[in-house]
């Protein structure tokens, strides 16, 4: 292991090395010659940089130079389950992305509750909303798996898009896609009762992480209910209601080991655009 490139310590990463400089007998980690310096490849225990964070939709209209020189820069890690990310309050140091596992946000009260926000997998980030406004973690993080994650520094983030135009434009453009997410979701709470609210998530959730099986959409639905019901803001028990609903409508179908077969995708979108009171709150 190499210190500050694969530690064990999150403190100081805006002190880091850049990695293009610690890779040479690194072992893990390559670099792919044949491009300027600048622009360098890195790939780091098996993990290929540019193209994970090009998967991040707040990277995924980056320019190949400007994802290049975003990974040199960033750092490839491996921790346990319980890995405390960062802490509600802290100096925003920079993004996580998750590579593989999965990682918890929550908010804690005084006397020790928690509030699970959300909960990212693979292909998602984590702490974006500090990363734009310069501000403290808003939330506390802590994987739930073991998992590998890709760190992605503030200072250098932020001296990427002030250089580059049209890096800076393309976060602008997720910006504005994320406001009018927010439009969706305030309309969704208010408008749809819980059934629809659910099928929504589902169908979302299938176009990004569902795979095509006999003529339908298969997904590994690794939430509890309770998850579930922070994110689509309502009960536990309206959430179990609610799958039993889909289900004995016929438009999932529960499988072994957390897995539901969606016969009819576009069904399941017509579903949740309805509109109608909410039943379960």
């Amino acid at each position: 292991m190499i210190a500050g490139l694969y530690g064990t310590n999150d403190v100081g990463y805006e002190s880091l090395i850049p990695a293009t400089k610690t890779a040479a007998g690194a072992a893990g980690v390559t670099v792919v010659t044949g491009c300027p310096p600048s622009v360098r490849v890195l790939v780091a225990f098996g993990v290929d940089i540019p193209e994970t964070l090009r998967r991040v939709p707040v990277f995924a209209d980056f320019g190949a130079d400007a994802l290049a020189q975003l990974a040199v820069h960033s750092v490839v890690r491996e921790v346990s389950a319980g890995h405390v990310l960062f802490t509600a309050g802290d100096p925003c140091r920079g993004l996580y992305v998750i590579e593989s596992g999965r990682v918890r946000i929550f908010r804690a009260s005084p006397d020790g509750r928690e509030q699970i926000l959300r909960t990212e997998g693979p292909g998602r980030a984590v702490a974006e909303l500090p990363l734009f406004d310069g501000g403290a973690y808003p939330a506390s993080a802590i994987t739930t798996q073991p998992s590998r994650l890709i760190f992605v520094p503030r200072a250098d983030f932020e001296a990427l898009y002030r250089a580059n135009p049209d890096v800076a434009q393309a976060i602008v453009r997720e910006l504005g896609k994320r406001m009018r997410h927010l439009v969706c979701v305030a309309e969704t709470l208010a408008f749809r009762d819980v059934a629809a609210r659910l099928a929504l998530y589902l169908a979302e959730y299938a176009e990004r992480h569902g795979s095509a099986a006999a003529g339908a959409m298969e997904i590994l639905l690794d939430r509890t209910h309770e998850e579930l019901s922070f994110e689509l803001g309502t009960a536990r028990e309206s959430v179990s209601r609610a799958l039993k609903q889909l289900r004995e409508k016929g438009i999932i179908e529960p499988l072994k080991r957390k897995r539901i077969r969606i016969p009819d995708i576009e069904k399941l979108r017509t579903f949740g655009r309805r509109g109608s009171h909410a039943r379960y709150e």
